[in-house]
């Protein structure tokens, strides 16, 4: 039955793209082609659960259509997913404990320089940041997205962390370019931890040829544009997939990337 949706899919998107592509033509190309990577159902009309309250999917796919973007979030009736929450968050509670304790004694140390010097002294509070790298992880390996535009005359897409996104050239599809970034810790200007999550950047036809440029620490911008005149066909198309580690690595092994090529000029 899902081979059949997929065929319905295609026949309809690829006339819809022989001609001035429309937007969703071009997301129900990409869905069909990323469908062997995506098995899993979508959600209730409130986003907060699977249809059905399927708790085998490790994962489920936001059921809003309307917009060039494909959200996958954790499913969190999955007891592995439910796991992994518990986990992440006693690390996370350790984070806030030992921020409160560093409050504490600055607290301590600030009322008895005031009472020897008669100034007032500042205190550190415990803030969002104190979650540390482990709130931030959880934050980013629980959810995937991906964005799609196409027929752009420049692509610019942002990548944080300490590592500049690299070419993969293994890829081994003629006419796609990828570049990559792990998911990955790094330090911001002011020494403090952050968790830069996986990264993908396929870009597909007009020979893109992306450039790469660091903005600042723990910031990163790959921008492209078409280096042959547009058709009013579809001539170009790029996805920027982010997210959890292991998913963005299957989206990129998975997806008949050659599907989605053979609707380009």
């Amino acid at each position: 039955m899902k081979a059949l949706v997929i065929l319905v899919a295609l026949s309809v998107a690829l006339p819809a793209l022989a001609q001035a592509p429309q937007a969703g033509a071009v997301m129900s190309a990409v869905r069909a082609a990323m469908a062997p990577a995506l098995p899993f159902p979508s959600t209730e009309a409130d986003g907060a659960v699977p249809v059905n309250n399927d708790t085998e999917a490790l994962w489920m796919i936001a059921s809003d259509r309307g917009t060039q973007t494909i959200d996958v979030l954790a499913n969190p009736l999955n007891a592995v997913v439910q796991l992994r929450a518990t986990r992440a968050m006693a690390q996370i509670e350790n984070n806030i404990q030992a921020a409160q304790r560093r409050a504490s004694a600055q607290y301590e140390a600030a009322v008895a320089e005031a009472r020897r010097s008669g100034k007032s002294q500042s205190v550190d509070g415990v803030s969002l940041n104190d979650e540390g790298v482990a709130g931030e992880r959880i934050d980013a390996e629980s959810t995937v997205s991906v964005v799609v535009e196409f027929n752009e005359r420049e692509y610019r897409m942002l990548v944080p962390g300490a590592m500049e996104p690299a070419r993969v050239e293994t890829f081994g599809h003629d006419g796609a370019v990828v570049l990559m970034t792990p998911g990955h810790v790094y330090k911001d200007d002011d020494g403090i931890e952050h968790y830069a999550e996986s990264h993908r950047v396929v870009l597909l036809g007009r020979a893109l040829a992306p450039r790469v440029s660091k903005q600042k620490d723990g910031l990163y911008v790959v921008t492209a544009a078409p280096t042959t005149p547009a058709t009013g066909r579809l001539d170009s198309l790029v996805l920027h997939i982010r997210g959890n580690s292991e998913l963005v690595s299957e989206i990129l092994a998975k997806t008949n990337w050659n599907q989605l090529l053979e609707l380009l000029n």
